[in-house]
């Protein structure tokens, strides 16, 4: 080997030598780097940050984290069924007062309003009231059984009725004597 080959190689061995001391130091140094989340984890990358940041004030080891960060993955899983229950729980209650509101023939009345809400609506609407829950809410119900109402009527809000007698050209012009 000549004089050159020798030199590049001691070089480079040299620069990985300190290539791993720089990282091992790096390690050392920050001693939450091994410290990750779980896959389908409730905490994101951010909040992993500020828990690592608030163990390093308080000079936390790196188990204490983990185990911070477990009990606080199960406080937010708990928050999430919670929300979750509350939320069934509140749909259902909706139902039950729009059966209510309703009576015996609830489901006639609501089929009323589905199809006004169609129709104005369309079907964007629609995937909107049934993704948020909404088209249970006795109110949005009322609402388009009152829309169903006047267009099957064809009577416009506040109005008078349209009668089913036929008047004759006098009683139009006159009035009934």
């Amino acid at each position: 080997m000549s004089e050159e080959m020798k030199n590049d190689l001691q070089v480079n061995a040299a620069s990985k030598e300190e290539q791993e001391t720089s990282s091992q130091m790096q390690a050392s140094s920050d001693p939450y780097a091994a410290i990750s989340l779980p896959e389908n984890s409730l905490l994101n990358q951010p909040q992993l940050a500020a828990f690592k940041q608030a163990a390093a004030a308080l000079k936390l080891p790196a188990q204490v984290l983990e185990k911070w960060l477990s009990h606080e993955e199960e406080r937010l899983q708990s928050w999430q069924q919670e929300q979750a229950l509350q939320r069934q729980e509140q749909l259902a209650g909706w139902a039950a007062q729009t059966q209510e509101e309703f009576g015996p023939h609830w489901q006639e009345e609501v089929s009323k309003a589905v199809r006004a809400a169609d129709a104005f609506g369309g079907p964007q609407l629609r995937q909107l009231l049934e993704e948020t829950g909404l088209g249970n809410h006795p109110v949005i119900v009322r609402t388009f059984h009152a829309v169903a109402q006047c267009i099957s009527e064809d009577v416009t809000p506040g109005g008078v009725p349209h009668t089913t007698t036929d008047k004759t050209f006098t009683q139009a012009l006159y009035g009934k004597n």
